[in-house]
């Protein structure tokens, strides 16, 4: 009797800006199985970039990384990774929010607003301050307002679509520039049974024809980085009803007052700050 060996797993992993990310994401993802990237220090200056191989990378292949570039690759013990990280993340409570992986249980409590999230390809399970922030900062919204038309701006991983169309039973429109999270997030939508509610989209900042169709939007997400928030105030403002609300996250504290002051400058005012750790969310209004 012959037995087949188990695959190889070998894990390449960087430390470096965010910004140079992208360089290597390009040089090695076609060939990856899977790539993260998460912060390695609290400032956000440093990020740990980490891809797994079902091979060795041909060394041909690393001689197209820069070559400054610190990495370390090696050969995983092979074990099952799935249940590995979906067993360090536990449930996430967030005011009425529980949000939790497929491999634990429900909420016993049915007024709840239970959301089963598991780790994945995209970005967002609820456990990072940022969306931690955001799920507060919306379960308090929807003890003051009803919301027909919201937006969820860099939907990652659609925790906060969710999160919306759990708390109101209203249509959200879920974007990113990121397709793999478009597709996270529509699996999400069937796997909470709120498909018919929320809908996902390829698309970056508000160039695109269904974002600007479907505004103006009287609740919108975006829980990006402090930059991208900046550039983009301009048209995320246009996009907001005169009445609406705006949470931004994705910002430190540190980085509050240039994002407060670009939005600023658009009309809009802060109506609440939740601070989580290092980092910042932001609730404005006109």
């Amino acid at each position: 009797m012959s037995s087949q060996a188990e695959p190889e797993l070998w894990q390449f992993t960087a430390t470096l800006p965010l910004s140079q990310t992208p360089t290597i994401e390009e040089v090695l993802e076609d060939h990856a199985l899977t790539v993260s990237t998460t912060e390695a220090v609290a400032d956000g200056s440093l990020w740990r970039l980490e891809m797994l191989f079902d091979e060795k990378p041909d060394p041909a292949l690393l001689t197209l990384l820069p070559k400054d570039l610190d990495y370390d690759l090696s050969l995983l013990v092979n074990k099952d990774w799935v249940a590995e990280s979906q067993s360090q993340l536990p449930p996430v409570d967030a005011g009425r929010f529980y949000i939790h992986g497929s491999h634990d249980s429900k909420h016993p409590t049915i007024s709840r607003h239970d959301l089963t999230i598991d780790a994945g390809r995209a970005f967002g399970t609820g456990l990072h301050e940022t969306t931690y922030g955001c799920l507060l900062a919306l379960d308090d919204l929807r003890k003051q307002f009803e919301f027909r038309n919201a937006l969820d701006l860099g939907c990652g991983a659609g925790v906060l679509a969710l999160a919306i169309a759990k708390s109101w039973g209203r249509p959200v429109l879920a974007s990113d520039i990121d397709l793999d999270a478009v597709i996270v997030t529509r699996e999400n939508t069937i796997k909470n049974h709120l498909a018919p509610l929320v809908s996902a989209v390829h698309a970056a900042g508000l160039n695109s024809r269904i974002l600007q169709k479907t505004a103006p939007y009287d609740l919108i997400v975006a829980n990006i980085l402090a930059w991208p928030l900046v550039k983009l105030a301009p048209s995320i403002t246009r996009a907001l009803d005169q009445n609406g609300r705006l949470v931004l996250s994705g910002l430190l504290s540190r980085q509050e007052t240039m994002v407060r002051n670009s939005y600023r400058l658009q009309g809009l005012h802060l109506d609440r700050r939740y601070r989580i750790g290092e980092w910042a969310v932001l609730v404005l209004r006109r």
